[in-house]
């Protein structure tokens, strides 16, 4: 893998209803490092919500899906087939409520895990084949519904934990911008937070 990324994609929602809630923490964080890079997203094909970062040669787009988590795949194999993405240059941000807040995992392809959303852009795009970024926001609770837990809003407490993963991966956007995505990863790996 070059480590060559042109598409970064956060998952979740559309609609203030859903803002704070765990399942738009890809959202979240890509929104956060939209705003490192003083970008604003527009709307894309009636699909998505889509925002640039350089220019010419060097384009790297950020896309917010704008269907509902469990049809992401949609919106993301659209864009990538105009803008002829491959899927190993698309890097996903999600949330995953088996690692605990505040904490995350990187991933080069893989199965779904169970993620709708996940699981929807490997329908669409027919491969695993894509890295991604599991942002923690677990751990699930006993005795609760796991739909209702993702639907759950954060809590005033959860902010720093928060704050630092919006930190980490607007440091592992720079460098993977920088250094590519192999270098990237094995830096951040190494790097004590």
């Amino acid at each position: 893998m070059s480590g060559q990324i042109k598409l970064f994609v956060g998952l979740g929602n559309p609609g203030r209803k859903y803002e704070n809630t765990r399942h738009n923490l890809g959202f979240i964080i890509l929104n956060e490092i939209a705003a490192s890079k003083r970008l604003e997203f527009k709307k894309w094909n009636n699909t998505s919500d889509i925002s640039l970062c350089g220019e010419a040669d060097n384009k790297i787009w950020f896309l917010k899906p704008a269907s509902f988590m469990n049809l992401s795949g949609i919106a993301v194999s659209s864009f990538s087939k105009y803008h002829k993405i491959k899927p190993e240059e698309t890097f996903v941000f999600y949330d995953d409520f088996s690692i605990p807040l505040g904490r995350y995992r990187i991933r080069m392809s893989g199965s779904a895990g169970g993620h709708n959303g996940i699981n929807s852009i490997i329908d669409y795009i027919h491969t695993d084949n894509f890295p991604r970024m599991k942002l923690g926001t677990g751990p699930l609770p006993k005795f609760i519904n796991t739909a209702d837990f993702v639907l759950s809003e954060f809590k005033q407490e959860d902010k720093e934990k928060i704050n630092l993963m919006k930190k980490t991966a607007v440091s592992l956007f720079d460098e993977i911008c920088i250094s590519g995505l192999d270098k990237a990863v094995s830096k951040l790996t190494n790097t004590k937070l």
